[in-house]
């Protein structure tokens, strides 16, 4: 079909707003959907059963590996192989790792958890790379004809009465609407039915039946490169040079010592922290070369470094792993890797001529020699996590963006992220506010000493420095979206609360000419105390 402008932006918009009760169809059908499917939705341990709830459950009763990933049942795959390797190899330090896991999992507490950096993660990150994969194949029409089919008859009935609405508005006015979708997302998930030979009588009398076959998903858009098909820029903490071999050996330390070594790995910011961004070689390189000539004096532009070849599947398996989510990792070398290798990757080895799992981990990664594990990794770099550039509106100038919206949340930088960044570079004696620094993170610090001033955090991130990276983002931005995501806790089941400040929040211009451009977003009267901090540049 040939569509306008408008059409195409609709059904665009459309499918966002699918995308939430696309993940809650995989949660609530379980008889249809292949249950690793399923996990995305319920990692949290939200709802009966979940993830965590199994992993507590498992740690409060099992005695050994086997009773251990017993329990777990279905969700063992979810769990980080490293963590099994090393419940076999030292079951009593590994389990209260797991425990202290859950305990801290989703607190993002840089402030109290003084194993962040080094506690392995209770989530295989990689695992969660090949589920996004599969939702990202069903939107990119890789599925079969009768699921594109179907998803073609939601848009084209769907698109235009979901103007304007929330998706819990749409389903009132139109239900029909979810029946179409999760008409789609049946004919995408569920097993299909092949004929097959069966033979009765001492196999001599064949008959036929119908027999489920396993799910195949086609496993293409993660294994994309990155920016292949629209110009995007996925982000990490990159840990370089000297930092990596000493993190390497801190992390040793703590693990020898039986979690009681808790000393403090910081590298040094000038040489030993980059910002890492995937993308097309060509496009990153002009990015750097551009950052240099237009912000030559900002300390984020300095920190650039491309990760040149990049496939989706290295930046979603890395870029979400937040220290608390996850240690410090190794990044997945996308221009090496082999699709099949990941795909098939069983979860154990077996023994018994190969009939029965040995409960010995499959890692991903083998340490000595990349070439021979699953996948390689990008040598002599390790990620942080994505925390590192919540405001890359300088890497959009760079590429050539002449109008930019950044969406963002008021009240100033992540806390998590300023937290992690001080504790990082080692400047925790020198800020000695930074366990407060969420006091005066909307308003920004004052009254600062000379060597706070001089800090890579006041240059980065503090909002009462008129020249701090982060104003300056703000600044080269056409337009500002401005939600208040801060409230709500998504952890905690307000993906709702979230989707509805995010519809309504207020939008701002910092040239009032294009006002008319954005004639969207809520009346901002009353959404905030203080003047949207982070969204609009202060008066200095």
């Amino acid at each position: 079909h040939l569509y306008s402008e408008d059409n195409k932006n609709l059904e665009q918009a459309l499918l966002l707003k699918s995308l939430v009760p696309h993940i809650n169809y995989l949660l609530r059908e379980d008889v249809k959907v292949p249950q690793l499917m399923r996990l995305i939705s319920n990692i949290t341990g939200l709802k009966d059963g979940g993830f965590v709830s199994k992993l507590k459950k498992a740690v409060k009763i099992a005695r050994d590996l086997d009773t251990f990933m017993e329990v777990l049942g279905e969700y063992g795959r979810l769990l980080n192989p490293e963590i099994v390797i090393g419940l076999k190899e030292n079951f009593s330090f590994y389990k209260g790792q797991v425990a202290e896991g859950i305990k801290v999992f989703g607190a993002f507490d840089a402030k109290n958890d003084m194993a962040i950096l080094y506690r392995k993660g209770l989530i295989d990150f990689k695992q969660i790379a090949l589920i996004l994969g599969r939702v990202a194949d069903f939107y990119a029409g890789y599925g079969e004809v009768e699921v594109n089919e179907k998803l073609n008859t939601f848009m084209q009935s769907c698109a235009d009465p979901a103007k304007d609405k929330l998706w819990r508005e749409l389903i009132v006015s139109n239900p029909e609407c979810q029946s179409l979708f999760e008409n789609s997302l049946s004919a995408y998930y569920s097993n299909k039915i092949k004929k097959v030979t069966n033979y009765r009588f001492q196999r001599k009398v064949p008959y036929r039946r119908n027999a489920k076959q396993p799910r195949e998903f086609p496993d293409k858009m993660v294994f994309e490169k990155i920016g292949s098909g629209l110009n995007t820029f996925p982000t990490t903490s990159l840990l370089i040079g000297d930092a990596v071999k000493r993190y390497e050996d801190f992390a040793k330390a703590y693990e020898k010592s039986n979690a009681s070594d808790y000393s403090q790995f910081t590298i040094d910011f000038d040489s030993e922290i980059k910002y890492g961004y995937w993308g097309r070689e060509s496009e990153l390189s002009q990015i750097k070369k551009n950052l240099k000539n237009l912000y030559p004096s900002d300390f984020k532009s300095s920190k650039f470094r491309p990760l040149n070849d990049g496939i989706w599947f290295e930046a979603l398996a890395t870029s979400p792993a937040e220290p608390g989510l996850s240690s410090v990792l190794r990044i997945p070398d996308g221009k090496k890797i082999t699709p099949s290798k990941v795909i098939n990757k069983k979860y154990f080895y077996k023994s018994f001529f190969g009939l029965l799992p040995s409960l010995k981990a499959i890692p991903w990664f083998h340490k000595s020699n990349p070439h021979k594990g699953v996948i390689p990794f990008r040598e002599n770099i390790l990620s942080a996590g994505g925390w590192n550039d919540l405001h890359p509106t300088l890497v959009l100038k760079a590429n050539g963006c002449e109008d930019i919206t950044y969406l963002t949340r008021q009240g100033g930088e992540s806390v998590f992220g300023q937290q992690i960044f001080i504790r990082l570079t080692g400047y925790t004696e020198t800020i000695d506010f930074w366990k407060d620094i969420k006091e005066h993170n909307r308003d920004g610090w004052t009254n600062l000493t000379p060597e706070v001033k001089a800090s890579p955090w006041n240059n980065l991130y503090n909002l009462m420095n008129p020249e701090s990276s982060f104003n300056k983002s703000i600044k080269a931005s056409t337009a500002v979206y401005c939600t208040d995501w801060d409230q709500y806790y998504v952890l905690k089941g307000e993906v709702e609360k979230v989707l509805e400040d995010a519809y309504n929040a207020p939008i701002f211009v910092n040239n009032e000419d294009y006002r008319n451009s954005y004639d969207f977003g809520g009346d901002p009267a009353g959404k905030s105390p203080d003047g949207f901090p982070g969204c609009i540049l202060k008066n200095f």
